[in-house]
């Protein structure tokens, strides 16, 4: 049975049964077999796993992700991280204690909390993912799975531009496009047009590719692009914003109109000291 083990006043890491040890290399033969594409293989091989250690986080995480490149509904990752869940003691208290991912057996039950939330925004619902979202960033604020950026995204859908900004002044020395230029437009929407233009001018100075993108009539995955990987300040990070974010800025004619005047000022001023 999982357990968390406190590491620190307010740090836990899970613990895991004797039986985990040795369902290991069946584990990464699945892990092998699904990296190569061969779906099947890899499916018998978590389907063995599970059949020992039923509560082994990452092997219902990872057969998850078999049965949704297959395009099959799941259950999986819910039922992940109810089991996780019920390795919390009764004073684990969310908001102070904390499941780092600098422990390497926190990260199944982080990965499985991870694949629910994506789970439930795909399907719409957004003010559920949203919870699981800030309840990541809630056990790990380092967020080294990049949540940050989702919740900013389903902030600015539900309309809450006061907590998008909330979550962006808590990365302030982040280079995500998502916060630089999410910070910016919150401001924008909150009409703190002072702050916004500071902000925007940071954000195109170090992420200009963004704001060339979002100007753009037509927009096209750059050949460079890899699935695997994100070039920060490339071409094929300033798509992918567009195609998560553009919506929010193509909707609002007042607010791409000032990233338009603001990119030609950048444009004239590096010009001119150029």
């Amino acid at each position: 049975m999982l357990k968390l083990s406190r590491m620190a006043p307010s740090e836990w890491e899970f613990v895991y049964p004797d039986v985990y040890s040795k369902v290991v290399d069946d584990f990464h033969a699945g892990c092998e077999s699904f990296e190569e594409g061969n779906l099947d293989q890899a499916e018998r091989f978590f389907r063995t796993v599970l059949a020992r250690m039923p509560d082994h986080l990452d092997a219902i995480h990872h057969l998850a992700m078999v049965l949704s490149d297959r395009g099959l509904s799941n259950d999986l990752w819910d039922q992940a991280v109810r089991i996780g869940r019920k390795a919390f003691p009764q004073d684990f208290r969310l908001g102070r204690d904390r499941l780092e991912w600098g422990w390497l057996e926190n990260r199944p039950f982080l990965r499985c909390l991870h694949g629910l939330a994506l789970a439930r925004y795909n399907d719409g619902q957004i003010e559920e993912a949203l919870r699981l979202f800030q309840e990541l960033l809630s056990l790990n604020p380092n967020d080294n799975q990049g949540v940050r950026a989702l919740a900013v995204e389903a902030l600015f859908k539900l309309g809450r531009f006061e907590d998008a900004l909330k979550i962006t002044k808590q990365y302030p020395d982040d280079a995500m496009s998502e916060t630089f230029y999410g910070r910016a437009l919150a401001l924008f929407k909150l009409g703190q047009r002072q702050k916004a233009n500071a902000a925007l001018q940071e954000a195109i100075e170090y992420l200009p590719l963004v704001a060339k993108e979002l100007l753009k009539v037509r927009h096209r995955l750059p050949k460079t692009a890899r699935p695997d990987a994100v070039t920060v300040g490339g071409a094929d990070e300033a798509y992918y914003y567009w195609e998560h974010y553009g919506q929010f800025w193509e909707e609002d004619t007042e607010a791409l109109e000032w990233l338009r005047k603001t990119v030609t000022q950048a444009t004239k001023t590096r010009r001119g000291t150029g």
